[in-house]
Parts: structure tokens; C-alpha cells; sequence
């Protein structure tokens, strides 16, 4: 698999999350999110998905990332339709950087490479009340599918947003 190549967007440049990143990405989780994951979880996804696990980096310093994997299961647009699917686990952006599009284009690349892999869709799990992240889902295309209660830790529910995958919609 040819790796992606690095893009612009402005200052910031998007690119493969490599092994040096995996500590800055932690700790970007764990400033930016309130769910966080084992370290190794981490480099697993890296591992297994590294065209769908990018970072955003400004002046060489890491300030974002959006970490993916790619799985076989139900369908979340066409009932009992088994497919090949890319499930966003985790994007986050330090807050001093948000704002410039270093989200929207974590998660154009990471859909161009789910694409490119032949996914099917692309899904995510977003906390019922957060809006601004709603919303920028949605300017994506992506629509709520299935809404799960008490999924977070604290007991938020949690809607469930998915994307079909047309590879030349995407740039694929």
C-alpha cells in the first residue's frame, strides 16, 4: 500500500501518525477528551491502520490526530448487510489550534483512505451534546444512524453518525 502523501492546510501539515507520535497523541487525548484509552491501544491502531491514523503538526510540533480502524461487521445504513467499514475511534485537536480546519481535513483524509481500502462506510460515536462536533459531522455528510444510551463512562448517550463511501465522492 503506497502511503499517503503529506498535505497543506495552511500552516498545519497533515501526515501518517509515525512511532514518535504515539506519546504527543496520548497526551493530546488526554488534555482534549475525557475518554481515554491504554497506551497500547494506541500504537495497535497505528499498527493496523496506519493509513487511517494521521496527525496534524504545526512547526513541527504535533497538535492533532485522528486515529481509525477498519472493520467487517453490520452494516449501519443497510440492514443486515454485512460490510467492510471504517470506524473513527478517536479525532481531537488542541484547543489552541481549532478553529482552522485541522479537523475537517483530519477527517477528509482519513475518509479518502478508508476509500481507498474499500470501505463501505465510515462511522463514528459522538456524545449527544456536542454540537459544534454534530455539526461539522453533518457539513461532512455524515447522518445519525442509531442513537446509544449511557455509552460514555459518565453516562451520556451517544449518537451513532455514519458516511457512505462512494470512492469518487471522495476523491479515491
Amino acid at each position: 500500500m503506497q502511503p499517503m502523501l503529506a498535505r497543506w492546510v495552511g500552516e498545519y501539515l497533515i501526515r501518517p501518525c509515525n512511532e514518535e507520535d504515539i506519546p504527543t497523541v496520548i497526551a493530546i487525548n488526554l488534555v482534549s477528551l475525557p475518554e481515554h484509552y491504554a497506551d497500547y491501544f494506541f500504537e495497535e491502531l497505528r499498527r493496523e491502520s496506519p493509513e487511517t491514523f494521521l496527525v496534524a503538526e504545526k512547526d513541527g510540533q504535533v497538535v492533532g490526530y485522528i486515529m481509525c480502524r477498519i472493520e467487517y461487521g453490520f452494516s449501519n445504513l443497510k440492514r443486515f448487510t454485512l460490510v467492510k467499514k471504517g470506524h473513527i475511534v478517536s479525532i481531537a485537536v488542541l484547543e489552541q489550534h481549532r478553529g482552522k480546519g485541522i479537523g475537517t481535513a483530519l477527517l477528509q483524509e482519513a475518509i479518502k483512505a478508508m476509500a481507498k481500502k474499500k470501505c463501505a462506510e465510515a462511522y463514528l460515536e459522538v456524545r449527544v451534546s456536542n454540537e459544534s462536533a454534530i455539526s461539522l459531522y453533518k457539513r461532512l455528510g455524515f447522518t445519525i444512524t442509531s442513537k446509544i444510551e449511557f455509552y460514555y463512562r459518565d453516562g451520556e448517550a451517544a449518537y451513532v453518525m455514519t458516511l457512505p463511501l462512494d470512492r469518487e465522492s471522495v476523491g479515491g
